[in-house]
């Protein structure tokens, strides 16, 4: 994409200078290009908001380029607050004053994520005082010689990570509460049961292979989780956990056997935080596909077969009443 049609995100902390480290990225540019795309989302004015890759624009810029390798994402904004802070937090050398900001950038977007209430929701925090140091931090005095800037810091990134992890959990709370009333039942067997079913064959698999791994959560997933499954379609399973190994030979020794639940196969997908990121995103970003397909299911016409077991089961529906109604009648 051209440069031109690129922009700084607005109120951006981190400083983008000629300094050393810049030098040492126009380098690399000009021996292997610009091997990570920058990160982009459209505006309404017709511009691209950048995300991830300022100083990569900055330096290839001044190397004369006119275009570079771009990723459009589409975000709200508070999405994209998140998105800049946590891609640019990776760097080695940040100033203290730009992560104070940085995290109170985030800290900001999640306190307005976790005050949006639903309707008739009662807040009983309601009069409680947060931590107002770290709310109404005056950043002019936050200079590097502030011998209270890394305190500061300390505390705000400590709720920060309240802030998150209370988020997180409401997140695979209501995604679980989805697959509870969606889900069709498995020989009898609800979703509760089936998760349970899966963490008792998990925790074998584990203990019979001697395993340093901690379940943190077993998830049920795909459509079936919706409701929205094709005949055949198999039971997927996330599993996610923490632990040395990794996720391919953990997979691997779950799928040693062929598990499955009354004749239907069981596919589980052992996922960590450090190669996939948080659980909460990720089941964000299924949910989102689910709904999709959900939508692309209502508007597909059933094939051949799924209209002959529909007809199977209305004909047996038919017979079982009529054998009622005789057995009411003999009466």
């Amino acid at each position: 994409m051209a440069i031109e049609r690129l922009r700084v995100f607005e109120n951006h902390p981190f400083r983008v200078e000629m300094d050393s480290q810049m030098k040492d990225l126009q380098d690399s540019i000009k021996q292997y290009g610009i091997i990570t795309p920058v990160i982009v989302r459209p505006r309404k004015e017709g511009y691209y908001e950048i995300i991830s890759g300022h100083r990569r624009i900055f330096a290839a810029e001044k190397l004369g380029y006119r275009k570079v390798p771009t990723i459009i994402r589409y975000m709200t904004d508070d999405q994209a607050v998140i998105a800049m802070v946590d891609s640019n937090l990776q760097r080695e050398r940040i100033q203290p004053s730009e992560k104070a900001f940085a995290y109170k950038m985030k800290y900001d977007v999640l306190k307005r994520k976790s005050g949006r209430r639903k309707a008739g929701q009662v807040d009983h925090n309601s009069g409680k005082k947060g931590l107002s140091d770290c709310q109404e931090m005056h950043f002019e005095l936050m200079e590097n010689d502030n011998p209270n800037l890394n305190h500061v810091i300390g505390k705000l990134w400590t709720k920060l990570n309240q802030k998150e992890n209370m988020l997180s959990a409401k997140v695979i709370e209501d995604f679980r509460e989805q697959t509870e009333e969606h889900f069709h039942p498995v020989d009898g067997m609800n979703a509760g049961e089936i998760k349970e079913m899966v963490s008792y064959y998990v925790q074998a698999k584990i203990i019979e292979n001697k395993l340093d791994v901690k379940v943190e959560n077993v998830i049920l997933s795909g459509s079936r989780c919706r409701g929205i499954e094709k005949i055949g379609s198999d039971l997927d399973v996330m599993v996610d956990y923490k632990g040395t190994i990794r996720e391919d030979d953990f997979f691997n020794i779950l799928h040693e056997e062929s598990f499955a639940i009354a004749g239907i196969a069981v596919d589980i997908n052992p996922i960590t935080e450090d190669k996939m990121g948080s659980l909460a995103k990720y089941l964000e970003s299924a949910e989102q596909y689910l709904k999709e397909k959900t939508q692309e299911r209502k508007l597909e016409k059933p094939s051949v077969r799924e209209k002959i077991k529909q007809a199977k089961q209305i004909t047996q529906e038919k017979k079982k009443v009529n054998t009622e109604k005789s057995k009411n009648a003999e009466r």
